[in-house]
């Protein structure tokens, strides 16, 4: 059937007029609340849709005005093609040469862009790649709000914390580091303040090789360093809500040898974003890049903002939008290790965790957590960072919740010397 070209041209004019309108209404966003919180149904994890259907979570629904994809660090974004097969997996899980079986020099990027869910050892894979990619974003060092909230009291305390790490994989400018203890990354997290806690501090280093974590405290009471045990992980961290696992961009923050992991599904779920588009990063004065957080409307937290969230622990402000995901399953091998199963929610394509489900060791549902990102950009937009600016955990037991908000400061390419990673350099930070 032949088409008139005055029908064709008119036919055209509506599509783009159509899409035009698609475009527009993709920026817009959507409030979810108990009145249509069916909307969301396949979209969150059980725990966190019964929020919404009881009001205690209100959901600003959208897409953002940005793809993500394009607001990740140039080598992690080079990666993608460079590190196709190139890595594989020990036996004990660890990372070496596909070809040599070797621990390789330097890892650049995510050492796993590939997965195929039909791999037996994609959980590991996908949970390696979400490591290094806090790892690519270079040395961290932010200021960080421990902020204490309880169903029926609403924000109670703080806890401030500065945290401090450096990555010897992950980040191109690490390739050329000193590195002769071998690490993959070390970190460091340092109470600042109340006054009776502050010098309380944790240090972790972490291994190139197959090889344990090794944690080491600071007691100011005592004013010495003393070396904590890997299972200690799972104990609650400065009181807290949270284990020091609990931590890292796949909110999983241990060794990837200490879990079992599979895969048990994929499909689409919802991920936080501060701002729907991408913040602003600049360089301070040492040279490293600060994120600009001055708009303080980027972070309103529910206990202070009305008609939001009945519930105190929402980031009532976040942008929520559709995300591909891998569902992976994680199991502690220690029989001490206070967890029981955790299911992740893992972003296919940038390779961070949006969601958390925690059970007991009898199988019985626990705690929930999740994250909101900062993806950030330069002026010129050739510069890209990402950052968990808001982590929260909910345990669902006690009605009581801590966020990490690092929304006070965050500086990625920061410049750590490494010395302060020593046992020397530690009970200095700590003084």
């Amino acid at each position: 059937m032949k088409v008139s070209k005055r029908l064709w041209m008119v036919a055209a004019g509506v599509l783009v007029i159509f899409g035009m309108a698609v475009c527009a209404s993709a920026a817009e966003l959507k409030r979810i609340d108990r009145t249509n919180w069916e909307t969301l149904k396949g979209l969150l994890p059980e725990s966190a849709l019964k929020w919404v259907k009881t009001g205690e979570m209100v959901v600003k629904y959208g897409s953002l005005e940005y793809d993500p994809n394009q607001v990740l660090p140039a080598w992690v974004i080079e990666s993608k093609k460079e590190n196709i097969g190139k890595y594989k997996l020990t036996a004990k899980k660890a990372i070496v040469e596909a070809g040599t079986g070797k621990t390789p020099k330097f890892i650049k990027g995510i050492p796993f862009p590939d997965v195929k869910i039909t791999d037996p050892e994609a959980g590991e894979k996908i949970m390696w790649n979400t490591l290094y990619m806090r790892d690519a974003n270079g040395p961290l060092k932010t200021k960080i709000d421990f902020k204490f909230m309880g169903r029926k009291t609403g924000y109670e305390r703080s806890i401030f914390v500065d945290w401090y790490s450096k990555p010897f994989d992950g980040y191109q400018d690490a390739e050329n580091w000193p590195n002769k203890d071998n690490f993959e990354s070390v970190n460091q997290v340092l109470v600042t303040s109340p006054f009776d806690m502050a010098g309380t501090a944790q240090m972790t280093w972490r291994y190139r090789v197959e090889k344990e974590d090794m944690l080491n405290g600071y007691v100011p009471a005592i004013r010495r360093v003393r070396r904590l045990t890997p299972a200690g992980r799972s104990d609650a961290m400065f009181g807290s809500d949270f284990a020091r696992d609990d931590g890292g961009y796949g909110i999983y923050d241990g060794a990837i040898s200490s879990f079992k992991w599979k895969v048990i599904g994929e499909g689409e779920v919802l991920g936080g974003f501060i701002g729907s588009k991408p913040l602003g990063v600049n360089k301070n004065k040492d040279g490293e890049w600060e994120f600009d957080l001055r708009n303080k409307e980027l972070v309103k937290w529910s206990f202070g903002n009305k008609g939001g969230s009945a519930a105190p622990w929402f980031v009532d402000s976040a942008v929520w939008t559709k995300r591909p995901v891998w569902i992976i399953e994680g199991t502690p091998k220690d029989p001490y290790y206070n967890y029981g199963k955790q299911i992740m929610y893992i972003d296919k394509e940038l390779n961070i965790g949006h969601w958390k489900v925690i059970y007991d060791r009898t199988g019985k549902y626990w705690k929930t957590a999740w994250t909101n990102w900062g993806m950030a950009q330069d002026s010129q937009k050739t510069v890209n960072w990402n950052a968990v600016l808001i982590f929260i955990l909910v345990d669902e037991r006690s009605q009581h919740a801590t966020s990490v908000d690092s929304s006070p400061k965050y500086i990625n390419g920061a410049r750590i010397d490494t010395n302060q990673f020593s046992l020397a350099g530690f009970a200095t930070l700590c003084k």
